[in-house]
Parts: structure tokens; C-alpha cells; sequence
């Protein structure tokens, strides 16, 4: 069966990037573009830019949006690290909702910046940012969601990187790397998700013992929590269940409250769940205990049983036999709130991922 998969994958790959050469023998310089190199391992800094503006409606800059607060993490970690960075949005104007805001630059501003730069990199998290990326013969694609790449945008994927537009690929996870490792045959980098420690902090003054918080994901949000919110209450569990609503200023001061923090998000694809979701990893950077679905993605930071839970499936009983389970134990929620907050500090700060960044954009990890 795997062989047939490989074999399958192979042949599509194949198929989609049919009529185009060698990466080394290709053109990649659309008409009209700038005969400046988009990339260089040395000499002077590069000016790098980030976005997936696609059009004026997909301007982009959205509420909410978590793919957003990646890209504008990354742009922050980048300029305090001494380089010229920028978000880029279709009018140069972003929505106000994080904790800090990268400085943006509209799509006229940046094609004009982009020119004068001796160096640039482009980097962006959606293939379809046609309004951006038609102004980047190459570019740095760091795929946050194989629910996306792997499914609806995976023939313009395969035809950018047959055309060789994309240098370099990152997974946000373990399995976008494996996943572009194991379909384009070549290496695939690792930059896992960017929550900035400057701002997500524990503050134990704040902390409600029996606080459990969680986020509205949907239609099953409602009937989820009451089933929750029943068992727990059978078992003799008197807690406070609230919705955290806001902007990220409001989100962290909430956060900091909960003593756990549930995640409801069910993933964005049955098969591939979800690459993050943020908020378990913002929940450990406030010292607040991580209850997650099984969607992939929190495996690569929660250690089971350690400094938060799993549920191996997608059933709110067992959301609430784990809050049993870590409520019923003397000391263990404390502990594991302890524990979330040294992993996050050890690995998971943006300071921690710089290495990465470095590896991923090729560039001097000073």
C-alpha cells in the first residue's frame, strides 16, 4: 500500500509539473519582473517581505486570523534580530486585533521597496497570494496547512515548485515536512508555530483554580461544553467554564486566568487535523494546562500526561474524563502547569526557533 501511494504521488507530481525542466535549467523570471537575484547566502542583508494578500477582498490583514499571527511573528522575530522585515497587505493597513503589529507596507509600497533592495526574500504561507506573489519570481513557502496545500491548492503548489518559484519549504509540523519531503523528493525545512514570549506570559496572581477557558469553534462549541460541563459536574467538579472572546491583549489577560484551557478545534481536515492549532501553545506559555483533540498537531508539543492531554478521539466525554482525571489528583494540575511553562520556555519561545528561521530563509544565524 505504501508503495502504491509513492508510486501514485509520484506519478501526479509528475503529471502536474509535465513540460517544465530541471530546476537548475528552468527560467523562473516572469515577463516584466526585476532582473535582481531573489536570493543570496551572503553579503549584504536582505530586505524580507511576508504576506498572502491575494485581492482586495483577501486583503491581507484579517481578524483572527492564525496564519496571520504567524506570518507577523515572524516578521517581529526577524527586525529584532537587526533585519529590515515587512507584513505586506493589499492597502498597507492591518486589522488591529494583535498584541504587536509588524510594520505593513501596501502591495505599490512594496514593489517599490523591493526594487531598490540590493537582496530581498518573499516569503508567504498561501500559495494563492496572486496579488502578492506575481511581483516574487521566487519565493519561501512556509505551509502552515496541508488541509489547504494538500488538497485544493496542491496543483499550484506542484506547478510552482515544477516551475522552481518556490526555494525553499517549511512545515509548520513533523508532517508538512514529511509530507513535501516525501511527494516533491526533496528537503523540506521544519519552522514549528511562533508565539511571542514578550507577550504571552504566565501571571500566577490572576490564576482561577477551577477556571477552565476555551475558544467558540464552531456549531459543536455549544452542545460540546454542556456535555462537558454535565459529566464533570457528576463527578463532583464545581467549574467555571469560559468563553475567551477578544483581541490578543484581551485573549492573554483570560488566558492567564484559566487554569486549563480546552481546545476545541476539531482540525480542518478529517484526514491532516490541523498544523497547530496556537492556542494549546499559548495556553503552556501562561502556565494554563493544554486539553486537546487529536488532530495532529499538538502531538509536536504536548507530551501526554506531562504538561497536558490528548484525547484520542474527537468526543467531548473524553475532554471531560481528562479534566476529571487532572483535577482528581492532588497536585497534579499545578504540576503540569509548571511543566508547560519550563518546556515553553526551553523550546518554544520565538528566541528558540531563530535557528530555524535562519535554516529555512538561508540566512547567517547570528
Amino acid at each position: 500500500m505504501q508503495v502504491a501511494l509513492r508510486t501514485c504521488l509520484h506519478a501526479l507530481r509528475e503529471d502536474l509539473t509535465l513540460g517544465f525542466s530541471t530546476p537548475a535549467a528552468r527560467s523562473t523570471k516572469p515577463s516584466g519582473s526585476s532582473s535582481k537575484p531573489e536570493v543570496t547566502g551572503e553579503g549584504e542583508r536582505p530586505v524580507i517581505f511576508v504576506s498572502y494578500a491575494t485581492s482586495e477582498a483577501l486583503k491581507g490583514s484579517h481578524l483572527y486570523c492564525g496564519g496571520e499571527k504567524l506570518l507577523n511573528n515572524l516578521v517581529l522575530l526577524l527586525r529584532r534580530k537587526g533585519y529590515e522585515a515587512w507584513m505586506v497587505s493589499w492597502d498597507g493597513l492591518h486589522s488591529g486585533w494583535l498584541a504587536e503589529h509588524a510594520p505593513f507596507l501596501s502591495l505599490e509600497e512594496f514593489k517599490q521597496k523591493k526594487e531598490k533592495a540590493k537582496s530581498a526574500r518573499c516569503v508567504t504561507s498561501w500559495p494563492q497570494a496572486s496579488a502578492y506573489l506575481k511581483h516574487c519570481p521566487r519565493f519561501y513557502f512556509w505551509d502552515q496547512e496541508l488541509a489547504a496545500s494538500a488538497r485544493s491548492q496542491f496543483p499550484l503548489v506542484a506547478r510552482m515548485m515544477g516551475e522552481g518559484r518556490i526555494v525553499r519549504t517549511a512545515g509548520v509540523n513533523r508532517a508538512v515536512q514529511a509530507f513535501h519531503t516525501a511527494v516533491f523528493d526533496r528537503k523540506a525545512h521544519l519552522l514549528r508555530q511562533l508565539v511571542d514570549e514578550k507577550y504571552w506570559q504566565p501571571d500566577e496572581s490572576r490564576r482561577v483554580r477551577n477556571r477552565v477557558g476555551y475558544f467558540e469553534e464552531g456549531e459543536h462549541t455549544a452542545e460540546f461544553i454542556r456535555i462537558i460541563r454535565k459529566q464533570t459536574s457528576a463527578h463532583g467538579l464545581n467549574l467555571d467554564f469560559v468563553e475567551l472572546q477578544g483581541k490578543e491583549p484581551a485573549i492573554i489577560e483570560q488566558m492567564q486566568e484559566c487554569a486549563i484551557f480546552l481546545a476545541l478545534n476539531i482540525g480542518k481536515s478529517p484526514l491532516w487535523g490541523e498544523g497547530g492549532p496556537m492556542s494549546p501553545q499559548e495556553a503552556m506559555a501562561c502556565g494554563t494546562v493544554p486539553v486537546t483533540f487529536d488532530m495532529n498537531g499538538p502531538w509536536e508539543i504536548i507530551q501526554q500526561n506531562y504538561n497536558g492531554m490528548i484525547t484520542p478521539e474527537i468526543r467531548p466525554e473524553l475532554m471531560a474524563a481528562a479534566l476529571c482525571e487532572i483535577y482528581g489528583a492532588p497536585g497534579r494540575l499545578e504540576e503540569m502547569s509548571r511543566r508547560g511553562v519550563e518546556m515553553t520556555r526551553a523550546s518554544h519561545t520565538m528566541e528558540a526557533r531563530w535557528r530555524d528561521v535562519c535554516t529555512f530563509l538561508d540566512l547567517p544565524c547570528t
